[in-house]
């Protein structure tokens, strides 16, 4: 019986050290989530007020000349670039099995793909036709200038290689709760769909030609796009680290209670043993005398 009170007394403290553990990393998250939120909250104003110039600017830009922003500009073949942004730190919960899952249905083995994040890269390295690992930390600590010298990157594959599209796979932030995986298209732009759906009764006046205001335009909406992208890939990676420690530390703190029960019991049931032999000893010795 008392090795079986020791054994539910370690127990505890070992649940009870876990629980710190996960205690912090809820904390920590937390404070990176609110960190996130904020510049997530600040951010939606600029790029709502980009994506409007950007539209407003391609509804007058003559997509039948030959001179196109690279932008718009699709290239023949099928050769596909995947920007696949997932973590570096685990204890996220069911994060990157979700994208893992939701990456795997669209990448083929054929496909190049520039990896941001740890996880991603050892995963699919050996799946793909080409790897890029060049900015496999740029979410340990990005800007817009981080941003734009990776959207600089992208120009540049795009141009050379000759991708017919250049595409995004991540994480998108929904609510506190609710995360998605999502794929988007970064190059190249739909211009054409944007001028059926989008009617302006007045055009603007351009200093300049139209396609060259686009070409000013388009690469500060690229950066933007993307800075978006990531921002909403590091909100969603901890929220669901929030999330996960949060339920791990519940869950920790049932285990304890339980488990106090437990000790509870065993003990009690020891002190009464340990009474039934007083009172049987005292018994024997009585009927002895």
């Amino acid at each position: 019986m008392a090795q079986s009170l020791l054994e539910v007394k370690n127990r505890i403290q070992t649940v009870q050290s876990i629980r710190k553990i996960t205690n912090a990393m809820k904390l920590i998250a937390n404070s990176r989530f609110n960190q996130l939120k904020s510049l997530y909250d600040g951010n939606q104003s600029y790029m709502d007020a980009i994506k409007e110039m950007m539209e407003l600017c391609l509804l007058y830009v003559d997509y039948h000349k030959a001179t196109r922003p690279t932008c718009l500009t699709q290239n023949p073949g099928n050769k596909k670039l995947y920007i696949f942004v997932t973590c570096t730190l685990g204890l996220c919960g069911s994060y990157f099995n979700n994208l893992n899952k939701f990456a795997s249905k669209i990448i083929t083995e054929n496909d190049d793909v520039i990896f941001i994040g740890e996880k991603g890269y050892r995963a699919y390295k050996h799946k793909v036709h080409r790897a890029y690992k060049r900015f496999i930390h740029l979410l340990d600590d990005f800007s817009y200038s981080s941003i734009n010298l990776f959207r600089h990157k992208l120009d540049a594959l795009y141009r050379e290689e000759g991708y017919s599209s250049i595409n995004i796979i991540y994480t998108t932030y929904i609510n506190s709760m609710t995360t998605k995986c999502v794929c988007k298209k970064i190059l190249p732009l739909d211009g054409e769909k944007i001028v059926r759906e989008k009617k302006e009764k007045l055009e603007p006046l351009f200093e300049g030609k139209s396609i060259n205001v686009a070409d000013l335009i388009v690469p500060h909406y690229m950066d933007a796009l993307l800075y978006r992208s990531f921002l909403e890939s590091a909100i969603s990676e901890q929220t669901n680290r929030k999330n996960s420690m949060e339920n791990a530390t519940s869950s920790a703190d049932k285990l304890l209670y339980e488990l106090q029960l437990e000790y509870n019991k065993v003990r009690q049931q020891k002190i009464t043993n340990e009474i039934n032999e007083i009172v049987s000893g005292s018994n024997d010795a009585i009927d002895f005398i």
